[in-house]
């Protein structure tokens, strides 16, 4: 049976990204921009912008940490895709 690792409902992605950010970890994100969109590469900043947290990759992306759906390999628990 396969498994996924969920993060609960209504739980948070920024811890994740906080650790992985701070290891500096190479990441593999999904977001929604307009339909799921695929980011790889490594987290340059986290920051707020207008009270929301937003993560910016090194390639310059700029994401919502709201919008994720997953980063390495955990999802939302919202996201059924796969």
């Amino acid at each position: 049976m396969d498994k996924r690792e969920t993060i609960p409902a209504g739980g948070s992605f920024y811890p994740y990204v906080m650790e992985l950010f701070e290891s500096k970890t190479k990441v593999g994100i999904l977001y929604e921009d307009s339909g799921v969109t695929r980011a790889n590469g490594f987290i340059e900043s986290v920051f707020e912008r207008d009270g929301l947290q937003w993560l910016k990759m090194e390639d310059q992306t700029e994401i919502r940490i709201d919008k994720l759906y997953a980063i390495n390999g955990k999802f939302s628990s919202e996201y059924s895709e796969c």
